[in-house]
């Protein structure tokens, strides 16, 4: 007969995880720290302080991203997915005459840029101001995939005559971004001179502005 020792050894199973004790850990952690890499950049954000605001220990930073730099690399991924999404879902359904490509793409990229503005800001601070891995990360996961998404649109849209036949394609894409992402990075410098702030009252009035002054500008002209 077996005897109580074995038996309760045999139940035991996998010992307890951070992950058991708090399903949302991770969740929290990432949330917390695109605020901080966002303000203060990669040598400015405490792991600690990151943790605290969580809600956890800084040994959960470890267990689910190794490191800082683990973390900011989860957070820039985060970022990078939520910006994909949004284009795919944006340009999954084709173009009619009341709602073209052009303006619900810039609809769709802005409104994601409005709900989660680290994005731009740790882009700029982590990705194209320092020469890093992240930035090799960021063409692959994103500039490329996203580029995949465009550039044929606006072919398409040029083709089918809602976009100026001279148009080229590469330009457009640099004034369709720059016009978008710039008061994002630029706001805490424009945002005390214009007085505005990243808020719903901004994305009411500057998504749908933007919007019609690219198609008014780069839409072709009634037969």
């Amino acid at each position: 007969m077996p005897s109580d020792k074995k038996t309760s050894s045999s139940r035991r199973g996998r010992p307890r995880t951070p992950a058991a004790d708090d399903a949302h850990a991770r969740r929290r952690l990432l949330d917390a720290a695109a605020g901080h890499f966002a303000a203060g950049g990669f040598a400015g954000t405490s792991l600690r302080q990151v943790a605290e605001e969580a809600g956890v220990t800084p040994a959960m930073v470890a267990y689910y991203f190794e490191d800082k730099s683990g973390l900011l690399q989860a957070v820039l991924l985060e970022g990078v997915e939520l910006l994909l999404g949004g284009l795919r879902r944006a340009l999954a359904a084709p173009a009619e005459e009341d709602d073209p490509l052009l303006p619900r793409f810039v609809r769709a990229y802005l409104g994601t840029l409005n709900a989660h503005p680290w994005i731009p800001r740790i882009v700029v601070q982590e990705v194209i101001s320092k020469n890093t891995p992240l930035r090799d990360l960021f063409v692959e996961r994103f500039a490329h995939r996203a580029l995949e998404l465009v550039a044929p649109m606006l072919r398409r849209e040029i083709e089918a005559g809602r976009l100026r036949r001279d148009l080229d394609v590469r330009l457009t894409v640099m004034s369709v971004i720059g016009m978008c992402v710039f008061p994002y990075i630029a706001e805490p410098l424009l945002g005390r001179l214009l007085d505005y702030r990243i808020d719903e009252d901004f994305a009411a009035a500057f998504i749908p502005h933007t919007s019609s002054l690219l198609q008014r500008a780069l839409g072709s002209e009634p037969a």
